[in-house]
């Protein structure tokens, strides 16, 4: 596709049709402007606690599996207590894009209300 804007492919970063929104953060999409903005040095860290917590979910019991529970605290808390909404209170003007940012990844993940065959799902 580059090559139509006349761009050598070497040139270019790749980004594969397979990766989800919520993956490219990890990707050059995402990895650029995190590296332009910060230097490699966090880049590199942050890609290493991504790689962490892959590793972690891939193999704690789901007992002590940080993501499996939060999952269900989110269903629990929506499903059986009737939580509506969630609060997001950054603590420094540093993160005040990451409420609006958690917004998104969550929409991108849950905010299906149907399912794959278009029939309302039985839950929130």
């Amino acid at each position: 596709l580059v090559e139509k804007f006349g761009i050598d492919p070497n040139n270019a970063f790749a980004f594969w049709d397979w990766v989800g929104g919520r993956y490219s953060v990890c990707s050059a999409v995402g990895v650029l402007p995190l590296s332009l903005q910060y230097g490699f040095a966090v880049v590199e860290k942050f890609l290493q606690g991504a790689h962490s917590i892959d590793q972690h979910f891939s193999s704690a019991p789901f007992e002590k599996n940080i993501p499996v529970l939060l999952g269900l605290l989110s269903v629990w808390n929506v499903s059986f207590l009737g939580y509506p909404a969630r609060a997001i209170l950054p603590y420094s003007q540093a993160l005040e894009k990451l409420a609006p940012h958690i917004q998104q990844v969550s929409m991108e993940s849950n905010g299906k209300g149907v399912s794959i065959d278009g029939l309302p799902l039985p839950f929130e």
